[in-house]
């Protein structure tokens, strides 16, 4: 039956309105428009919800309480209607598949079969019924899609708060830290505050919050105690709250502020120790869960499926779906499910910035990016210096490209990504040039594609796991190394020296990988450029979040006072705390990853000795008794199955199992020990390249051969399936395994072929018996270069069977 296109037009509406959504989220001015349009239809119906307003202002979105509950009324309207043109669609669809999966479910054992009542069901439906179920099933499914997207809307705004919540909690420590330092320092509170404000891509969702103080005091002209009273009603962190309220007490009290400061960044850098003890325990059940669902009960799952297919029915279907539908999409959930936990709870957040570049320097460092031209003293204009400024600001644009092209060394070793820019086109490029030959034959050679595919991978992700090791030591070493160096700094201060005397002492000192960056900085100071100008080109230089967050510190307490000997120990103290964090964390992720490599081996071991041990032992063919085939009460048709098995579509499954878990696994394994899939770049590189390497030594070639009566037609015989791992060729014998050859099929790519015929020298007679034996085709030309008068060494030898000395063969009398 014809497609008729206008059946399409529902699915079309659908598609058109979650296109108008995702676009609203990309493109501004028409987001607003669909705000306004909401506020149009829907705001008359949004009711006072003082605590639906609280979550708003606690998630930070930056949209009114009514353009929100207008646009979740308007979107729950228009999930109505896609959820009911898309549940009639997913119910049409089911009753057209149900009858296929009804005989599919029958040939189940007997027992399951009565249990579920599928021995007599039979679906019948009149066209009024069928178009009752679907109006139904409609409706339903829209008003179910609309509560869901009320419900989400509004669920969202908790979840973000939530999240908000900890990312508070996370950076509570540092930025008491950096209030501490500042205050100490010498800076007033309210300037510490403004300068937190302005740092926020540093400080994050904490310094957001003490922005929405500063934006009260600059803006709308509250003094400080309001404005902090105002955040602590809002902020979703019980823990900040309490600060604030703490912190507004003292600053009403007249007390001095360092003493409070340091008291809370104690208790607040304690707690942290304790939220990362609770953390590693919720990794440790995360990991046994995965050890658990993703890698035993999906190899105890295959093992049922495959004794139910070797016994009762077909289920190499449900085998490939396992392995190419639901073992990566419950991993690739399972990882972005591990992503957010981690995101959330600050780890893989680290890494390099480049914050520091939007810093202006005044001595040696790049102009201001203007944005006009350049005003004169009457109000005139200089034409030309627009052009330099679009000068400047294209040379802006192409500086990353600039730098890569200069020093590419040093822009792969700072930013690994640039190694896929290299790499993908590369790995791509050679799989094109490289894969024609495994579609020349009438099937897809898929053992060689799968040699082609796997080294791609290999190519793509080796070099960006190596780079990417190499820069995640390098910032291991910086990040050892800062505390040191703060401490040696602080030291020199309280002992009245300059900050500049102190950094002209310490770049005499071996301070490890920051020692050579001491002389430059130097050098800086040498060559005219203050020591603001020389800590921020010292920050751009070496990118790390931690370096970022000292050099803002630093540069910020020096405009505030030179005695820095203070702002320098507390530096160097939550420095230290954070390595020390770190290092305890890594030690203890690191036996997860421990965990996860056991479990793949364990895992690998199971599913080559599956497809290298069990599955290679089957009986090419099984003779069964004529008449009375059932005095022991089982079916000898199910005796007959282990002949009739697909060998090679079972093993080249169990192949593509192993090698997708490997990938998966490295990834996960990449986030639960380091924190960041990128991390996990490396090890999904070792476990695939282990798994390759394993199948290619330890498998070995498998084929079988069905032949039913009455296969001889003349002077043709049919092989009703055949299936060669590695192709290769069906030869007949005649009586025995090393008669005389009657004919030869032509070349059978690898895989599973039905009906292949083969042309005889002559009509066989009745009674005749005939030797089937499957041969490789070992030197790659499709053509059978056997000699079978002396075989010794010989090429295109027969697929060897699992009992030793023996070659997979089927014996066929001439009926």
């Amino acid at each position: 039956m014809a497609l008729n296109p206008l059946g399409l037009a529902p699915l079309a509406v659908v598609v058109g309105i979650l296109g108008l959504i995702g676009y609203s989220t990309v493109n501004e001015r028409f987001d607003r428009n669909v705000t306004r349009l909401s506020r149009r239809l829907f705001g008359r119906y949004v009711g006072e919800s003082p605590k639906r307003e609280r979550q708003l202002e606690a998630a930070y979105i930056d949209e009114t309480y009514r353009g929100y509950a207008a646009r979740t009324l308007v979107y729950a309207c228009v999930g109505a209607v896609a959820g009911a043109i898309t549940g009639a669609y997913a119910i049409g669809g089911f009753l057209l598949v149900l009858p296929a999966l009804v005989n599919l479910a029958q040939g189940l054992p007997s027992t399951m079969v009565n249990a579920f009542g599928l021995r007599t069901f039979e679906l019948v439906l009149t066209p009024t019924g069928t178009l009752y179920i679907l109006i139904g099933g409609g409706v339903l499914s829209g008003a179910a899609t609309a509560g869901l997207t009320y419900l989400y809307r509004w669920e969202r705004l908790k979840n973000q708060a939530d999240v908000r919540s900890r990312n508070i909690d996370e950076g509570m420590a540092r930025t008491i830290a950096f209030m501490y330092a500042l205050s100490r320092g010498g800076m007033s509170f309210p300037d510490v505050m403004r300068v937190l404000a302005r740092n926020q891509e540093i400080y994050g969702d904490t310094a957001k919050e003490v922005g929405v103080a500063v934006r009260e005091m600059d803006l709308f002209g509250r003094d400080m105690i309001t404005a902090l009273e105002h955040v602590s009603r809002r902020t979703p962190s019980e823990q900040f709250k309490t600060f604030i309220e703490n912190l507004s007490s003292v600053l009403q009290s007249g007390q001095s502020l360092a003493p409070f400061l340091r008291e809370q960044y104690e208790r607040h850098q304690e707690e942290a120790a304790e939220r990362q003890e609770d953390l590693l325990e919720r990794l440790a059940t995360v990991a046994e869960a995965y050890v658990t669902v993703f890698v035993a009960a999906v190899l105890f799952l295959m093992t049922i499926l495959l004794v139910f297919g070797l016994t009762t029915t077909d289920t190499l279907w449900l085998l490939q779906m396992m392995a190419y539908l639901v073992i990566p999409l419950a991993n690739v959930g399972f990882m972005v499910y591990l992503d957010s936990k981690l995101q959330s709870l600050g780890i893989g957040n680290g890494g390099t910035t480049d914050i520091l570049d939007r810093y202006e320097t005044a001595t040696l460092g790049k102009p201001s990016l203007g944005s006009g031209p350049l005003g004169l003293p009457d109000g005139g204009v200089v034409p030309a210096d627009e052009a330099n400024w679009d000068r400047l600001r294209f040379h802006d644009r192409v500086k990353s490209l600039r730098e890569l092209l200069s020093s590419p060394i040093q822009s792969l070793v700072w930013n690994p990504v640039y190694v896929l820019y290299l790499t993908v086109p590369v790995a791509v490029v050679l799989l094109l040039v490289r894969a024609p030959p495994a579609f020349q034959a009438s099937t897809v050679n898929i053992r060689l594609l799968d040699d082609l595919v796997i080294q791609s991978v290999l190519l793509i992700l080796g070099p960006f796991a190596l780079v990417r090791f190499i820069y995640t030591q390098r910032l291991s070493r910086i990040e050892d190394a800062t505390p040191d160096l703060l401490e040696r700094l602080a030291s020199l201060n309280e002992a009245g020296m300059t900050v500049v005397e102190s950094l002209r002492r310490v770049r005499g000192s071996d301070i490890g990988v920051l020692t050579q960056e001491m002389h430059r900085i130097w050098a800086d100071i040498r060559m005219g450029a203050n020591v603001d100008d020389a800590l921020v080109r010292f920050g751009r230089r070496v990118q790390t979040t931690a370096v970022t967050r000292i050099v803002t510190l630093l540069t910020h307490a020096m405009h505030a006072s030179g005695q820095l000997g203070p702002v320098f120990r507390i530096a160097a103290t939550q420095s230290r705390a954070d390595l020390r964090l770190k290092r305890r964390r890594r030690q203890q992720m690191l036996t997860y990853l421990v965990v996860i490599y056991v479990a793949f081996l364990v895992f690998l071991v199971i599913i080559v000795a599956v497809q290298e041990v069990l599955v290679p032992s089957l009986p090419s063919s099984v003779p069964t008794p004529a008449g009375e085939s059932n005095r022991l009460g089982v079916n000898v048709d199910q005796f007959a199955r282990f002949g009739r098995v697909d060998k090679a579509a079972y093993t080249l499954v169990f192949f593509h199992t192993a090698l997708i878990q490997a990938v998966l696994t490295g990834f996960i394994g990449g986030q639960l020990g380091e924190g960041t899939l990128k991390d996990g770049a490396k090890h999904a590189a070792i476990l695939l390249g282990v798994a390759y390497v394993a199948f290619i030594l330890l498998s070995s070639p498998v084929a079988s051969m069905t032949v039913t009566s009455p296969a001889v037609s003349g002077d043709q015989i049919t092989v009703e399936s055949a299936s060669l791992s590695e192709g290769g060729f069906i030869v007949v014998r005649q009586f025995e395994e090393d008669g005389r050859v009657l004919g030869t099929s032509e070349y059978l790519p690898a895989g599973s072929h039905s009906d292949v015929q083969i042309t005889l020298d002559r009509p066989p007679s009745t009674g005749q018996s005939l030797v089937l034996v499957a041969h490789q085709d070992t030197n790659g030309n499709q053509q059978l270069d056997y000699p079978f008068g002396d075989n010794s060494g010989a090429p295109d030898r027969p697929y060897a069977s699992s009992t030793a000395g023996e070659n997979v063969t089927v014996e066929y009398t001439v009926e």
